[in-house]
Order: C-alpha cells, then sequence, then structure tokens
C-alpha cells in the first residue's frame, strides 16, 4: 500500500513538447487520452500490454490499471526519458528503441495509437504488424488507432507532412486482416467511439483477435 502512494503522490514533470501542446491545444490532448481510454476497455481482461510508440507514456496508467505488466516502446529519446520518471514502477517499463522487428516477449495485449501513419508503406510498415504478430500470444488483441484518410483535407500543413501512410477503414481492416482472423473497426469523431459512416469518422481503430501464424 506503502509503494503505491508513494507512486500516486510522485509529481508529474511534462516535457516541454507535451506541455506546449498542452498550453496550446488542450482539446487535442482531451482526445488523447479518450483513445487511450478505449484501448484500455479493449485490453480490460489482459494481463501484459505492450504498446508500440508510447511516447511520453500518458496513456500507461490507463492501460496497465496499476496491476498489469506494461512495456512501452519508442525511439524518441526525451519522451522516452519524461515517461520513465513519471510512470515507472517495478511492472511498468519503458524503452527507448526502433520497435520495428524486435521480438521482446509475448504479451496479451499490442497498442498502437498515432503510429502507423508515420511509418513508410511498404517494407517499413510490413515489419511494423510482424513486430505485432511477433509479440502476442495467439489468443492476443490488439488495438490500432489512426488518423481516418479522409481527414487530410482538413488537417494542417505540419500534420499532413508528417502523416506519410494514411489509412482508410477498408485499406486499415484489410491490412490488420492479415494477421489477425477477427477485425472490428470502430470510428471516433473528437472523444466519441461510434460505428458510424467510416468516410466521415476522423479517427478509426482496428481491433485484431486471434492472430493468424505468419510462414
Amino acid at each position: 500500500m506503502k509503494n503505491k502512494n508513494k507512486q500516486a503522490d510522485k509529481q508529474i514533470r511534462l516535457s516541454p513538447h507535451m506541455a506546449y501542446n498542452l498550453k496550446k491545444d488542450p482539446k487535442r490532448l482531451a482526445f488523447v487520452l479518450a483513445r487511450y481510454a478505449f484501448a484500455a476497455q479493449m485490453t480490460d481482461s489482459c494481463e501484459s500490454i505492450l504498446e508500440l510508440g508510447c511516447s511520453e507514456g500518458i496513456g500507461a496508467p490507463m492501460l496497465h490499471k496499476g496491476t498489469k505488466k506494461y512495456l512501452g516502446l519508442d525511439l524518441d529519446t526525451p519522451a522516452i526519458e519524461a515517461a520513465e520518471k513519471n510512470f515507472s514502477t517495478e511492472s511498468v517499463r519503458f524503452e527507448n528503441t526502433n520497435f520495428l522487428g524486435l521480438q521482446e516477449s509475448f504479451f496479451d495485449a499490442v497498442v498502437s495509437l498515432d503510429v502507423i501513419e508515420h511509418i513508410l508503406h511498404g517494407k517499413d510498415e510490413d515489419a511494423f504488424f510482424k513486430t505485432i504478430s511477433d509479440n502476442i500470444h495467439s489468443d492476443g488483441i490488439c488495438v490500432i488507432g489512426t488518423p481516418n484518410a479522409t481527414s487530410t483535407p482538413y488537417a494542417s500543413p505540419e500534420s499532413q507532412k508528417g502523416h506519410v501512410n494514411m489509412f482508410d477503414a477498408n485499406r486499415l481492416k484489410s491490412t490488420v486482416e492479415k494477421y489477425f482472423k477477427t477485425v472490428l473497426i470502430f470510428s471516433m469523431n473528437d472523444e466519441i467511439v461510434h460505428t458510424g459512416y467510416y468516410p466521415m469518422s476522423h479517427y478509426l481503430f482496428a481491433v485484431g483477435c486471434n492472430k493468424i501464424e505468419q510462414g
């Protein structure tokens, strides 16, 4: 109990990047946290979670819920340093690494939000999905979140520059189906998750279950 209280009392120190975003566009943080809330619900029964592209780890507390094994991986060194200072515990770890092609362990769930749109189509995209498959149990759950390709005309120039690999609902589903037997697509507008008309959705989730063993 003392360790839990000590962790709860731990001060959160945001990195300059996160502090800037919170000050300039706080509603975006609300949307990001809502995405993590959905992923946490989908993985509620999972005892171990791997997050690919965890950034500063702001979603880690919702995903591990204080009891689960959690590992967050990211290539951004300052982000991982902030994650380690703010959220690391005995069961919550972060690593600064290029996770493409990495085989760490087998987890009950793999979560990756706002990552795939930054990974080039082709060999790197294949490596991303293979990394998910290589690190998840056969009956595990993956949750992938990404902006909808149909939202591109409304994105800022900075966003469009970094989003080099956009998916619409059909492409996201067909791609994840190469690795999982069951794939469910959900839509999201602002912080609301729904199953409405995909082309009018700003954000998409793919939930994959029961992986297909790769040859």
